[in-house]
């Protein structure tokens, strides 16, 4: 099993051409990923889209260092709203488990399963901007995320967590409110053409047990995005056409987990 890896500058990036199956509305939703922040940069962003000073129909994550402490940015339509992570070795370099979650007005953020961050959430999500994992919509070396990122999933329609919950390592059963589900499993393989990848490399270093090999989700509702059978699939109709890219095999010059 492989992580989507990121070298935590400019040039690596996955970007996502916009499309209407990525705007929530002002309707329920899930965003959830594991982790493993390796970067020192000042202000990693690990999603986003839109400008993060537009007032309306933006949305992302950062996660930055200040005054020794980890804060956890929840970005929307302009606006930010922090969670305290306690120290830095709660979350850099170790596997690491997040999730967004909105359910009617209310949005919660879950750390390792349990709730960091609770607050009223009314914004309306309707963006004509692409989406962007691991950095800003407009790359910057400050704001890029170093690292791995696994099983990234984009659900709309259902807050599939409302309250603390222990995190799975299996694979969800996929249903069609599932419109991304960025995983990989190979170290090779051509990408789709809803998918721009900037040197984003596979990495076998995911923890033992987490999405096993065994584990197979269901792809009633879902397509893969590589020409092979990696595991990274998207909700078919969902996505715009985009550019063409490749995913490399540079898991030899990659830090071993």
């Amino acid at each position: 099993m492989s992580s989507l890896s990121f070298r935590g500058d400019n040039g690596s990036y996955l970007q996502i051409p916009n499309a209407t199956g990525l705007n929530f509305g002002t309707g329920d939703f899930t965003i959830e990923w594991y982790q493993y922040q390796t970067d020192t940069n000042p202000f990693p962003r690990v999603f986003q889209i839109g400008s993060l000073s537009e007032s309306t129909s933006s949305i992302g994550v950062s996660i930055e260092l200040e005054n020794q402490k980890g804060q956890f940015y929840y970005w929307t339509n302009g606006t930010s709203h922090k969670a305290t992570l306690l120290d830095p070795a709660d979350y850099k370099n170790k596997w690491v488990h997040f999730a967004i979650c909105r359910n009617g007005q209310t949005t919660k953020v879950f750390m390792n399963g349990t709730v960091v961050f609770s607050m009223v959430d009314n914004n309306n999500f309707t963006s004509n901007s692409n989406l962007t994992i691991s950095n800003e919509s407009t790359p910057t070396n400050n704001a890029a995320f170093g690292g791995y990122i696994a099983y990234f999933t984009w659900v709309k329609g259902t807050a599939l967590y409302t309250s603390d919950f222990t995190v799975s390592n299996t694979y969800p059963s996929i249903t069609n409110n599932y419109v991304l589900l960025l995983t990989s499993s190979s170290s090779s393989g051509t990408l789709g053409n809803t998918l721009v990848n900037n040197n984003v490399s596979t990495v076998q270093n995911v923890p033992v047990g987490f999405l096993t090999s065994s584990s197979q989700p269901t792809t009633i509702s879902m397509k893969s995005l590589f020409t092979d059978n990696s595991r990274v699939y998207y909700k078919p109709g969902s996505l715009a056409a985009g550019g063409v890219g490749s995913v490399r095999n540079l898991s030899s010059k990659a830090r071993r987990i």
